[in-house]
């Protein structure tokens, strides 16, 4: 291999960052993404296509994992954040729901009794 291409070793090396990233989000330490990412950056500048197609397959296999756990970070987050929000609306009043289990708008004047 010439200098420029890739060896396995920093192939590697980016598999062995792929997992600390996975490791990472696994036990919510998002505060450590950052500079990770800067890292695998760096590994992404010296990886070229076409070199050790093994090594590059199982690091594309890592890559991938990763994906689905970012996504399904990204919708726990997401879930986490309609709770709160749920929450905070159920303190302001009573909440009801139409029947395909959509919020219901409350009564315009707010007063259940002048509708009976």
């Amino acid at each position: 291999m010439t200098a420029a291409s890739p060896t396995r070793s920093e192939a590697a090396s980016m598999a062995g960052l792929l997992d600390q990233v996975h490791g990472a989000l696994l036990r919510a330490e998002y505060g450590s993404l950052g500079p990770l990412t800067a890292q695998i950056e760096a590994e992404l500048a010296r990886l070229e296509a076409g070199s050790d197609v093994a090594a590059l397959m199982h690091v594309q296999a890592r890559a991938q994992r990763n994906a689905s756990c970012l996504l399904a970070t990204q919708r726990g987050f997401r879930s986490a954040r309609r709770r709160v929000e749920e929450i905070k609306a159920a303190r302001s009043g009573l909440v009801t729901y139409d029947t395909k289990g959509r919020r219901a708008t409350p009564h315009p004047t707010g007063e259940l009794t002048k509708r009976f």
